[in-house]
């Protein structure tokens, strides 16, 4: 039975008694009725004790028309209000609803049965009018702290609204922005007449590049657009709502850019020339060719630096072994890249006393998945720190949509469409011995009294292109002391070795788990690190390796 705290508002005895009596007939709730004769009362109640619902007489002694009662809903808007009226006054309970209230009720005709249909109804309107509001102050938030410029306007170029990124990208003051209309913005004004008639055809357009200005005219800015539609019900224009990136930096890169590459192709054509001038003069080559073999020296130290840099550069993104093992005290990480950095990761944040762990997998390996891991890092970082979002597959499914759109992946550029990763992510709630994972292509192993289970994240890797609706499914699972997890990429199970030449595969792994899940961590990361040296042999290691297990 669900307890209700409820406040009765009611300055008149005989009429309060008739409201607790209907009260004491709803057997669905158990309600807890705390009293007050009159508004000063409700506000020093309401503002030292939890309420869960009111009803307010309507008409009170220090009740000073609706703006007494609106100021009430408005200093506690979570809790919904119920208004009590006599018959002759629903007219003005209907506008007592509009300014906050969430139903009202007659007493002639009120009993058990309406007043029960009324709390409920009241209590899920408030709810429903709760997390609108909520919804709506975090779209504000996005659209004000938003680095990007969003707005909306009218058919004829009156602003509805323009976030602080674009009042100042354009120079303007927010009290211009009444008087300030879009064709402002633009340095030819035919080319808005264009873009409207692309949006009527299309609906939208996507990164439309586009010359804008700044106040006064000045300075030009080279931006993209994506702009969309928003009709009436009758099919016609409502209004343009969009966003708008200045790249005037990037087109200066990218002109300075073209040019490096002309004075370069100049710079070659000449070199040609002279090349075929002296090619007759034997010495004058032979010495060309030494300085040539010296470039190549020099350029072949300056590729290896960059990559051991390229290295101590993921070194640096992968949290310390120090803070994993003070996090998970009985743990391994077997780390083996395949070149000198990995496409293979790992990763670990604490939010609230909480862990969120995983292993990666990026696309191939070397310095290709290297960069494919250093998208995967940035971009889980900041899903969590900044999204605070902990939900594994609510995690799992913002990330493939990020990594999608940082690879310009889409269903009419399948050139890269196959790029991505797979990944097992685990969040771990201590308090409440629980686990929650999430797979995308990689299980977890769970060994548990001997016993061995295996866990299947989802059929679908993040990032690529996919013919169906991605899903990526959160499983709970209760933990218990002497419990072992293990995650891994695929490049353990897919080494050739052994005595003919094959897979370890993965009915190897869980065997091996099986065997050694009773030893302490640190024997069972020597026992995983000498079985795949010892399968491996003289055979070359055909992908980066990361196994890790962590016991409780």
């Amino acid at each position: 039975m669900k307890k209700i705290n409820l406040l009765l508002v009611e300055n008149i005895e005989d009429e309060a008694i008739q409201v607790a009596d209907c009260l004491g007939g709803i057997s669905a709730f158990d309600i807890d009725i705390n009293f007050c004769q009159n508004l000063d009362e409700s506000y020093q109640l309401l503002r030292r004790e939890n309420v869960d619902i009111i009803l307010l007489n309507l008409f009170l002694p220090d009740g000073y028309g609706l703006q007494s009662y609106a100021s009430l809903f408005l200093e506690f808007p979570d809790i919904p209000c119920v208004v009590l009226t006599e018959l002759e006054d629903s007219a003005i309970a209907a506008e007592a609803v509009k300014n906050g209230a969430q139903d009202f009720i007659t007493k002639g005709g009120m009993n058990s049965e309406s007043l029960f249909r009324s709390i409920s109804y009241a209590i899920e309107r408030k709810g429903f009018e709760t997390k609108l509001r909520k919804s709506e102050e975090k779209y504000r938030q996005l659209f004000t702290r938003s680095r990007d410029v969003i707005y909306m306007s009218t058919p004829n170029g009156e602003f509805i609204d323009f976030n602080p990124a674009g009042l100042s990208l354009f120079g303007y003051k927010e009290e211009e922005l009444p008087v300030l209309n879009v064709n402002e913005l633009y340095v030819n004004q035919g080319d808005r007449d264009i873009l409207r008639q692309v949006l009527v055809k299309e609906g939208q357009v996507t990164d439309y590049e586009i010359k804008l200005k700044k106040k006064g005219g000045e300075i030009q800015l080279s931006c993209l657009l994506t702009s969309t539609i928003i009709s009436n019900e009758d099919g016609s224009i409502k209004c343009y709502q969009g966003i708008i990136r200045d790249i005037s930096e990037r087109k200066k890169a990218e002109q300075a850019l073209f040019k490096s590459l002309a004075d370069l192709d100049l710079a070659n054509h000449e070199l040609h020339q002279l090349n075929e001038t002296l090619e007759h003069k034997v010495e004058v080559r032979t010495k060309d060719l030494q300085k040539e073999k010296e470039l190549v020296v020099i350029n072949s130290k300056e590729i290896n630096e960059s990559i051991q840099y390229a290295k101590r550069i993921q070194a640096s993104i992968l949290p310390p072994m120090q803070r994993l093992q003070d996090e998970f005290v009985d743990s391994f990480v077997y780390y083996e890249p395949k070149d000198v950095v990995s496409g293979d990761f790992y990763w670990y944040e604490k939010i609230k006393k909480k862990s969120l762990f995983a292993v990666v997998d990026c696309t191939g390996h070397g310095v290709p998945g290297a960069f494919m891991s250093i998208i995967g890092y940035t971009q889980l970082n900041e899903i969590v720190n900044q999204q605070n979002i902990t939900d594994p597959g609510v995690i799992l499914k913002e990330l493939d949509k990020r990594v999608r759109v940082a690879l310009h992946q889409n269903a009419l550029n399948d050139k890269n469409s196959k790029d991505g990763m797979e990944l097992g992510l685990i969040h771990i709630d201590y308090a409440q011995n629980e686990l929650e994972f999430a797979g995308a292509m990689r299980p977890l192993f769970l060994v548990r009294d001997g016993e061995l289970q295996i866990f299947k994240g989802s059929k679908f890797s993040v990032g690529g292109v996919s013919l169906r609706e991605k899903e990526f499914t959160t499983i709970r699972i209760s933990i218990k002391s002497g419990d072992s997890i293990y995650l891994f990429s695929d490049g353990y199970p897919d080494q050739f070795g052994g005595p003919n030449g094959k897979k370890f595969m993965t009915r190897n792994v869980v065997d091996m788990l099986r065997n050694i899940s009773h030893l302490p961590m640190f024997e069972q990361d020597k026992v995983v690190r000498d079985t795949f040296k010892q399968w491996k042999n003289m055979e070359e290691q055909v992908d980066d390796i990361l196994f890790c297990g962590i016991k409780f």
